[in-house]
């Protein structure tokens, strides 16, 4: 089916004009090459999450008979409806928190996208060049819309992960289907009633689940538009638009304007994303940045410790709720569990967020020498600081015994497009997270085939399956 151009000027229609129409065309190599390494990352970090109980019960939950009909889960034997595995999937890649980030967007850009992508892709029988494509075009809305919604979507506790996940995956999707322009205007209009998500449910199974809930949204939206199912097809105008809703800063002029920039650049290729090296939420891997640089140069002994302060913006102690952490997935999202456990096993491992490891004995002792400071200058009375709360200097102060003050400050932690994570660092990722489940000649040519355009999507994910041991 050939896109045909739409002529009102309404947003809504403006914003389906650039997304379906303008912005598949101007897509190019690098940001295909910068799609194709999100991809791999987030194969990785699914693996981390393999077997793993919360992907178990959804798997059990969804897939009560097995079936080798349709879209694939990442490693497993089961296949299924596409909205059911994105919704297996999106949670797989966000369960370890190990998953790529996008500042702008201030979520996590691949997981609630890719799923949707690689299970429409997968059932349209697309190949890797078209998905990533509709990859590209839908992580330029998603974090489009983070610019626009933010600050106060974020402050006033939405997830933005999972609200603007959520129009990237109905994109995405609706791109690989080749929907019509009046088809898209209803699918923004129904996932915009779907898109959910808050911060309370950090640290819980429930905050990987966004990333799923989103893809299978996405999914869901699309294919009901296809049918000619309604919605209001101005979802982004007038009273109680979506943006009205999520976001204090909305205007509509201000989108016009901000549109005729969006694909020059596209989002994932400047500012681009940020790869995790430490499995954990992104806030906190400022701090294990400054603990690693300080082991580095001063080879602190744990004993010697009397207080740590971490000076941080005024947002890091509002989302990372969980000072005191009781359990693996709550670590994930505490300041003071992850520079604890920075200290005490060198760098935080998938094995330093299990359970039994967050009531390691040394570990409580470490929590109770943190405090977590929200100094003048990084408070919210400060706009830039406003702006991007989570793109400011973070400072670690360890006073010893001895009667030393060792200081560390880092302002990009590793894996930031300021300070990129190496290819080496990116390699080591991908064979420690799949290693466990696939030998080394089977992830040589999982790598080989995710970097070749021309590979089908339903071939790669049958490559993924881990063999009956």
């Amino acid at each position: 089916m050939k896109h045909t151009s739409i002529t009102n000027p309404h947003l809504t229609r403006e914003i389906v004009q650039a997304c379906l129409i303008d912005l598949p065309s101007k897509v190019g190599l690098i940001e295909k090459e910068i799609a194709t390494k999100c991809l791999i990352d987030s194969l990785a970090c699914a693996f981390a999450a393999y077997k793993e109980t919360p992907i178990e019960n959804l798997k059990h939950t969804l897939f009560e008979h097995v079936s080798t009909q349709g879209s694939s889960v990442i490693g497993y034997k089961e296949q299924g409806r596409s909205d059911d595995v994105a919704l297996i999937n999106g949670t797989m890649i966000s369960l370890q928190l190990f998953d790529d980030n996008q500042a702008q967007m201030r979520g996590h850009p691949s997981g609630p996208l890719l799923p949707a992508v690689l299970a429409v892709a997968e059932e349209v029988n697309a190949s890797l060049n078209d998905a990533l494509v509709a990859f590209v075009v839908g992580y330029e809305l998603e974090c489009r819309l983070g610019v626009l919604f933010n600050p106060s979507h974020y402050e006033q506790g939405w997830h933005a992960t999972a609200t603007q996940g959520a129009f990237g995956a109905v994109l995405a999707s609706a791109i690989l289907m080749r929907l019509s322009a009046e088809q898209m205007l209803h699918a923004f209009g129904i996932v915009a009633s779907m898109a959910s998500g808050i911060r309370r449910n950090f640290g819980t199974m429930t905050m990987s689940l966004h990333s799923g809930i989103a893809a299978s949204n996405g999914v869901k939206a699309a294919k009901l538009a296809a049918r000619g199912f309604t919605a209001d097809p101005e979802i982004f105008d007038g009273r109680m638009n979506i943006g009205q809703v999520l976001s204090k800063e909305w205007e509509e002029s201000k989108v016009l304007d901000d549109l005729r920039t969006w694909g020059e650049p596209f989002m994932i290729n400047s500012p681009g994303p940020s790869f995790k090296l430490y499995p954990c939420g992104r806030p906190p891997l400022f701090a294990v940045d400054c603990v690693v640089e300080l082991q580095k140069k001063h080879r602190l002994k744990i004993s010697d410790i009397k207080s740590i302060v971490a000076e941080v913006s005024y947002m890091f102690p509002r989302t990372l709720i969980h000072s005191r952490p009781i359990n693996g997935l709550q670590g994930k999202t505490s300041l003071e569990y992850c520079i604890a456990s920075a200290l005490l096993d060198e760098r935080p491992t998938l094995s330093s967020f299990t359970d039994e490891a967050v009531w390691r004995p040394q570990i409580l002792a470490l929590i109770d020498l943190i405090t977590v400071s929200v100094p003048p200058h990084l408070s919210e009375a400060h706009e830039a600081v406003r702006k991007a709360p989570f793109e400011q200097p973070v400072t670690l102060r360890v006073h010893t015994h001895s009667g030393h003050q060792f200081t560390e400050t880092v302002a990009h932690h590793k894996g930031s497009p300021e300070n990129p994570a190496s290819q080496k660092d990116l390699d080591a990722k991908f064979f420690d997270c799949v290693g466990p489940w696939h030998p080394q000649t089977k992830m040589q040519t999982i790598l080989e085939m995710a970097k070749e355009g021309q590979t089908l999507v339903r071939t790669l994910m049958q490559q993924l399956k881990v063999p009956i041991r």
